[in-house]
């Protein structure tokens, strides 16, 4: 059974192909055994499809008795209904026939021939010739087209000779997919396999040392990097680490922000065929204490400044104060293999504390030589490295470009959350390739561009795309999807696909993710793990070379995610189950249309809301909780935190914000509270359906309200309410005790550029958090021009 989402018959209205005013029309033979009863057949088939199709039990079959009206038998169908029982209950239904509720369609209609014509009742009818023993599909040709009508009369028949044939078999039994639709779902739309070259990332990069040794390999603010200096300084690095005591297969910690260093750190970690730990520095010390001591590492790489973050757990080594550089600069290089682990990635659990995904070599050995390929890179690649470091979108972003000769350009952190300074740093940098998160692709898409800008392509990763590039862009827009699981696997050039489906057909599909990547498998399976026909819902997941090994120590977890390969065990014996659910297009690209859990991506991060209330619940005076993840007036996506105190408790607002900024990322802490008592179901669990929208009053703030004063304290003041959504805010409220973030604070610099010609620094929002300070900031920049 595919997973209901909406009531809408699958492929309803989604190509553009031809269409004609009289519907699409695909005459049928009634199997032997149903000539007898043909109606309650064609009934039992009706409900038993849409069943399938969309999920939905409670069903609603229309039947036409005069030209401008029908009645409606209502039909319980489940996956465990069997055929005889379907065709028995279709037969009683239509002897009770009862009127359709008012208001609720049917799903689909049965028409007996020499019934008084009429309009059709329902999309999707069935017109019955009991004489001819024939029964004749009409579906709608305004709603669907050629293709999903053909579709749509296979399965239809297949349901039919199944009722007849195998009156004990369940609804469930029922193989929707002809040998053809098969092979062309698993074998045809997974042909992907390809070479790759042999040697490792790290291996490649020393190759470029020796060969074009003066060539740039990272460029950042005030330093430059050639492949010489990077792979000697990671032998460096390497025998150090050597020297104390790390080995082949250790796991080591390393913790820096965007920088050569934390290239350099992962290029020894990988000559000594060890894993790198990614640790974002920006992390709370709680959090990456958590991460060092979990993963067991055998050392720390970091810089002076975030030593007391990580010292105590392990043996520290801070790349900006050791001498390091005084070792040699002979290779080093000890033997590694495709399964031997690359990186420890953390990603957000569900249980209250982040789990290690066990990244492989060959895994992102395949991830880097899919992307080079796919962006056309070469040695005069410019890339960048935007993307947050304690993840393993590195391994998109900088180690194909590095791994084809290119450069990494890594710019000043005030670049990265605007996007006019961002397409300012393009052009002057002469990038490329990028890798951006979706709201800033969003942003960035939505500026003006010259025809001759260098740029060739956006990779856009982290959510999903909502809405389609605007035509003319003079770069490629590669929308990609992954998981640190199992990498990237699978990508669309959404640029090209959008100006191909034309404004008819952008108007009818989310764009997709695409189709497989090199040497990767994707299935959209039901339940029972059977392939799902295109328009059909169900479960993505993933075989290939690109799977990570699993869960680091918890393999509880792996096993319920990493499971026996249902479908090609011989060819790929183990199958990743992602838990997002999708459904084909019928040209084989797939959309994302959902999840199977509360899991939610939150500025490109992947988010378990789970992981937020268990901490949430042991802060003082919090007795449960609950998250929610709402979509503000951007489109960007907010966390809201529902909290029931303790009896007779009083936590604040304030105090619950940073006891969560202690334990978790930025982007998990919620920008909106409410407190009071949480609505339960009847089975006493809290109903998250009767949860409030969060209101837009001013929250609890240490703060006393003081109103703006003066033309320009009031003009910051409207802006401050149109970014955070809020009413009531005070000129000496901080902007991140309101729900401000990063997001929301790079959308107010750019409205005080807009409104008031002033370029603001996000840090100057950090340090001067207030209307009545950034007044002042603006007055006297303002002046000074």
């Amino acid at each position: 059974m595919a997973v209901n989402t909406s009531s809408t018959l699958p492929l309803a209205r989604v190509l553009d192909g031809a269409r004609t005013a009289a519907p699409h029309r695909h005459t049928l033979t009634l199997p032997a055994p149903a000539a007898a009863r043909p109606e309650a057949y064609a009934t039992a088939a009706l409900a038993a499809l849409v069943h399938r199709y969309t999920g939905e039990t409670e069903l609603l079959i229309g039947r036409q008795r005069q030209p401008d009206a029908y009645e409606s038998v209502a039909i319980r169908v489940t996956a465990d209904t069997t055929a005889a029982g379907l065709v028995e209950a279709a037969a009683e239904a239509a002897a009770d026939g009862s009127q359709a509720p008012s208001g609720r369609p049917a799903h689909a209609a049965v028409v007996v021939a020499g019934a008084p014509a009429g309009p059709a009742p329902a999309a999707l009818t069935l017109t019955v010739d009991p004489a001819a023993g024939t029964v004749e599909l009409h579906l709608d040709s305004a709603e669907f087209d050629d293709q999903a009508a053909l579709q749509y009369a296979r399965h239809l028949e297949r349901v039919l000779t199944a009722l007849a044939d195998a009156p004990e078999g369940t609804v469930r039994d029922i193989a929707l997919l002809t040998e053809e639709e098969t092979h062309r779902t698993l074998v045809e739309w997974n042909d992907t396999a390809g070479p790759v070259p042999e040697p490792f990332f790290h291996e490649r990069v020393a190759e470029h040392a020796r060969r074009t040794p003066d060539a740039l390999a990272v460029i950042l603010p005030g330093a430059r990097l050639t492949y010489r200096e990077l792979d000697e300084q990671a032998n460096q690095l390497a025998h150090r680490l050597t020297a104390r005591g790390v080995r082949p297969g250790d796991r080591v910690g390393v913790c820096f922000p965007r920088s050569a260093e934390s290239l350099i750190a992962q290029l020894a970690c990988f000559k000594l065929a060890c894993a790198a730990i990614l640790l974002d520095s920006d992390f709370p010390a709680d959090r990456i204490r958590y991460m060092i001591e979990d993963a067991s590492a055998a050392a720390v790489l970091t810089l002076a400044a975030h030593e007391s973050k990580v010292e105590g757990l392990a043996p520290v080594l801070a790349l900006d104060t050791d001498d390091w550089r005084t070792e040699p600069v002979t290779e080093v290089s000890e033997p590694v293999g495709a399964d031997d682990l690359i990186h420890i990635c953390y990603t957000s659990g569900s249980t209250g504390a982040p789990k290690a995904v066990m990244v492989r070599f060959g895994a992102a050995r395949n991830l880097i030589h899919s992307m080079s390929e796919l962006c056309g890179m070469s040695s005069a690649s410019q890339g960048t490295w935007l993307a947050a470091p304690g993840y393993g979108m590195i391994e998109v972003e900088c180690f194909p470009v590095l791994a084809v000769g290119g450069t990494v350009h890594i710019p000043d952190v005030s670049v990265v959350a605007s996007e006019y300074r961002l397409q300012e740093w393009f052009l002057r940098e002469g990038i490329t390739t990028t890798l951006l998160m979706k709201p800033m692709a969003e942003r960035l898409w939505r500026l003006e561009w010259p025809e001759d800008t260098p740029l060739e392509n956006i990779r856009v990763c982290g959510e999903r795309i909502q809405s389609w590039p605007p035509a003319g862009l003079p770069f490629r827009l590669i929308n990609l999807y992954g998981s640190a699981e199992a990498t990237v696997v699978a990508s669309c050039d959404i640029s090209e696909l959008g100006e191909r489906l034309g404004e008819e057909g952008r108007a009818r599909r989310l764009p997709p993710i695409g189709r497989p990547t090199t040497n990767v498998t994707i299935y959209v399976l039901d339940e029972d793990l059977r392939p799902l026909p295109p328009g059909l819902v169900g479960e993505l997941c993933i075989a290939g070379v690109s799977l990570s090994a699993g869960y680091l120590g918890r393999p509880e977890a792996t096993a319920e995610k990493w499971i026996t390969n249902p479908i090609d065990p011989a060819r790929h014996p183990i199958m990743y189950r992602t838990g997002d659910l999708a459904r084909y297009w019928p040209d084989g690209s797939i959309e994302i249309v959902g999840r199977t859990d509360n899991q939610v991506k939150v500025r490109g991060n992947r988010v378990h809301l789970g992981e937020i209330e268990v901490v949430l619940t042991t802060l003082p005076g919090v007795q449960q909780a609950a998250v929610l993840a709402r979509q503000d007036g951007q489109g960007d996506v907010q966390l809201t935190a529902y909290i029931e105190p303790d009896t007779g408790a009083t936590p604040s607002v304030r105090d619950i914000r940073r006891g969560l900024g202690q334990r978790l990322p930025s982007f998990m802490v919620p920008a909106a509270y409410v407190v009071g008592g949480l609505p339960t179901s009847t089975n006493g669990k809290i109903d998250r359906a009767a949860l409030p929208e969060p209101p837009r009053s001013r929250p609890d703030v240490d703060t006393a309200y003081q109103a703006p004063a003066g033309p320009l304290e009031e003009s910051l003041h409207a802006l401050w309410t149109k970014v955070l959504e809020l009413d009531g805010v005070g000129v000496l409220d901080n902007f991140f005790d309101l729900g401000g973030d990063s997001l929301r604070a790079a959308r107010l610099t750019e409205l005080v550029r807009e409104e008031h010609g002033v370029e603001l620094e996000l840090v100057d929002l950090f340090d001067e958090p207030t209307v009545e300070r950034m007044a002042a900031l603006v007055g006297r920049t303002a002046a000074a021009a």
